[in-house]
């Protein structure tokens, strides 16, 4: 009884799955990160970043995107005395988005333009570190940082253009007792590829 009730469960599961709506979206852009904290006499600014990756759309009006995308993040801190002390760091990360999303407007075949919202956690893990300071390695960074997003999206005909914020939600650095935290502003262009 068990066995056939959890074959009709996945079958079901199967058909609503295959009957979704399936976008591929193949994307570029940029971003801006800064630390939730700056050690003290030093005050910092975004650079701006990139990422390039893609996701795959599931669903119509409510759906489900995963993501997988290369993401190089950039912060510049300055001491407030010296400009000779003037750190610029980029961190590299292969960077995975779930988001759940709606669509406003649009959705079916025949619209041309469409408005959504989408939020939901984000993980990257840490590949490389870029910094001008001699001292700071990739061991000294978390290997994975947690995130949520929330964001809103644009589809005119085959483009989108996703807007997005990201809060951190576990800490930068691995030995750090202000628990600083990466929060971002990200832009993507794309192509929906409809299957």
């Amino acid at each position: 009884m068990k066995k056939s009730f959890f074959t009709v469960i996945f079958v079901l599961g199967i058909t609503a799955f295959l009957s979704a709506q399936i976008e591929i979206k193949p994307t570029f852009g940029i971003n801006m990160s800064k630390l939730s904290d700056e050690p003290e006499g030093f005050s910092q600014s975004a650079r701006v970043g990139y990422q390039f990756g893609g996701s795959v759309k599931i669903g119509k009006k409510l759906y489900l995107e995963p993501g997988i995308l290369w993401t190089r993040l950039g912060s510049k801190v300055v001491h407030a005395d010296s400009s000779n002390l003037d750190y610029k760091t980029d961190i590299n990360a292969l960077r995975v988005p779930v988001f759940i999303g709606y669509q406003i407007i649009g959705g079916d075949e025949e619209n041309l333009f469409g408005l959504r919202v989408f939020g939901g956690p984000a993980m990257s893990w840490v590949t490389k570190i870029k910094s001008n300071d001699n001292d700071l390695n990739k061991d000294d960074f978390s290997n994975i940082i947690w995130g949520a997003d929330a964001g809103v999206g644009i589809n005119v005909w085959l483009l989108f253009l996703d807007a997005g914020y990201e809060w951190g939600f576990t800490k930068v650095f691995k030995d750090d007792p202000l628990k600083v935290k990466n929060n971002a502003w990200w832009f993507n262009l794309g192509i929906r590829i409809k299957i």
